[in-house]
């Protein structure tokens, strides 16, 4: 059935965009069905082939097949259920985000995040809080803030100095790092002068990100929004990207004493010098490594860049030339030492484009798309002022298939493939699988279609404890009904929930099962020895040399019937549906 339904979707998935002047081929039932249709199944599929006007003739019938069936699932309504419309609403959903988005807008940002990830920079930063839902007042206090703490590092702020007799007003910048310390609400900046690092693409948000790449390096950014509060920020310097291969070792430095430093001090010394003196870097860090992600990969850090590492951890690495090994060195975590592997720059932009899509798609800045699409959307279709951006969206939704024929034939390949799976398996393949007088019959009438290259056993193989347990079982098997025969021994040998005898049923070719070869097709040869838990062994069945009944060969009897059913099927639709062909458009 799988692989029938899987046809069908293929034939129904070719239907997508046809681009020509379209005219009416056929109408079935009344109902036009365009050339378009036809001719994007036919060039789809035969692509690399020359093909003769019989083959076309073979697609065209097909195709009207399809399409009858397609008209029958109309007509019992299954488009009209709750159960169809919310699987078509599904697949619609999956596929309407590309166009419901400014697809040059989207790349600009792609390319934009990659030009700025290619050229790293280190920042400074001050900080006023001021979350987004503050009042006014509060709002204003925090600008004024960051505002004099920008004065204070640029122009600086007007004093009164002494020259002579007079008093004269001066300004002099102050240092950056000075003022961050005073001023800074980031407890962090405080402490280290505002020191950010080096700045990654999607590390910060985005306003800040923005900020300093919009910033020439040694000036300092305009005063910024973020939605923690105000900032300014120090464009220290400019670098190419570069990340590094690395694996370390580490002892952790735990809390305590000034002893448990020296432990771990000590500790990584003898590890130091165990892998100088020739052990295997990644043997020691998988036995010896505190950090037991990276331990179970021998130390291996994988590639990362500036910026993802604290900073003495950084510095050594990127000072470090592939090959290298450095000295052990303490940061806040431990204490390491790190073996480089290797260093590369920045990926070329197409190996890096779904990636950097992805990143963006998450990201705030893709509201800066989504405000191009609606702006767009409200000039193309010459929206009102008064319509919101959620109802510009709605519109444009709503309106898709006609703008792109694409997006339209793939939405008919989901209705049409929907309706043609519910109506198919209702009307063909449950029905052959329910059907077993129906299976029977048909085999009984097409016996001879069904031979084998070999005989097969057919019946039960008893691994029972004793004789006298496999004689019961026999019993069983032979006068209980084939489908109760397991049911019966559970109830009336294996109680209790112990098991004193395995059955299995089946219908075996020789070679595929030991016990069957020696004991249901005698073969002196075969090697097989019971089990110490089931000794005794007896065969309850027969040789046959063709299947018997339908059951024997049930998967192809199955297959076959249902071809039987489908091509009843279709001669009903084709009578029920008129199909007038018009042969002068092909």
């Amino acid at each position: 059935m799988k692989k029938v339904l899987l046809s069908i979707i293929l034939l129904a998935g070719a239907m997508m965009g046809f681009a020509q002047e379209d005219k009416v081929l056929m109408t079935i039932n009344g109902e036009p069905v365009m050339l378009s249709e036809f001719m994007y199944i036919y060039e789809k599929n035969n692509q690399e082939t020359s093909l003769e006007k019989k083959s076309m003739e073979e697609y065209l019938d097909l195709f009207i097949n399809f399409k009858l069936k397609v008209t029958e699932a109309i007509a019992q309504g299954v488009d009209t259920t709750e159960a169809f419309k919310k699987e078509l609403a599904g697949y619609r959903a999956q596929a309407t985000p590309k166009y419901m988005q400014d697809n040059e807008a989207v790349d600009s940002l792609v390319e934009l995040s990659y030009n700025r990830q290619a050229n790293v920079r280190r920042a400074a930063h001050i900080a006023i809080q001021c979350p987004a839902n503050a009042d006014s007042v509060a709002e204003a206090e925090a600008l004024a803030k960051i505002n004099l703490a920008r004065e204070r590092v640029t122009t600086g702020v007007e004093k009164k100095v002494k020259k002579g007799r007079k008093w004269v007003a001066v300004r002099e910048a102050e240092a950056f790092a000075d003022v961050a310390r005073e001023m800074t609400e980031d407890p962090a900046g405080k402490e280290n002068g505002g020191e950010l690092g080096w700045i990654q693409v999607f590390r910060y948000v985005y306003p800040f990100e923005d900020a300093v790449y919009n910033t020439p390096v040694g000036e300092v950014t305009e005063v910024f929004r973020s939605p923690y509060g105000f900032h300014i920020a120090l464009v220290e310097e400019e670098r190419p990207y570069e990340e590094v291969h690395a694996a370390h070792i580490m002892k952790m430095m735990p809390r305590g004493t000034e002893q448990t430093a020296l432990d771990a001090k000590k500790d990584i010394d003898s590890l130091y010098q165990v892998v100088l003196a020739g052990a295997d870097f990644a043997e020691v860090a998988t036995a010896h490594s505190d950090d037991k992600g990276s331990a179970m990969r021998g130390g291996d850090l994988g590639w990362f860049g500036r910026g993802m590492m604290v900073q003495p951890f950084e510095n050594i690495t990127f000072d470090m030339q592939p090959g290298e090994m450095s000295e052990p060195f303490p940061t806040r975590f431990g204490w390491h030492f790190v073996k480089l592997y290797d260093k590369r720059g920045i990926q070329p932009l197409d190996s890096m484009r779904q990636q950097l899509l992805m990143q963006v798609k998450r990201d705030v800045r893709y509201q800066e798309a989504e405000k191009s699409f609606i702006k767009k959307t409200r000039a193309e279709y010459n929206l009102p002022t008064e319509m919101s951006d959620e109802e510009v969206k709605a519109y444009a939704d709503a309106h898709l298939e006609e703008k792109y024929a694409d997006l339209r034939n793939l939405v008919r390949e989901y209705h049409d493939g929907i309706l043609l799976f519910d109506v198919s398996l209702r009307e063909v393949w449950d029905k052959a699988n329910k059907d077993t007088e129906g299976l029977a019959t048909y085999f009984k009438a097409n016996k001879k279609n069904y031979t084998w290259d070999e005989p097969r056993y057919k019946g039960y193989m008893i691994y029972a404890k004793d004789e006298k347990v496999a004689k019961a079982a026999k019993q069983i098997i032979k006068t209980a009904n084939a489908d109760s025969v397991m049911s019966y021994i559970n109830q009336r040998i294996n109680v209790d929930s112990v098991q004193y005898v395995k059955v299995e049923k089946g219908l075996w070719v020789e070679g595929k099962n030991a016990a069957v070869d020696k004991y249901g097709f005698k073969n002196k040869t075969a090697e097989y020895t019971p089990s110490e838990e089931f000794p005794v062994v007896v065969p309850v069945g027969k040789i046959i040399k063709a299947p018997q009944e339908y059951t024997d060969v049930r998967s192809q009897v199955t297959t076959d019937y249902q071809d039987h059913l489908e091509k009843q099927w279709v001669a009903t639709l084709r009578e029920k549906y008129p199909v007038v062909v018009n042969e002068e458009v092909l």
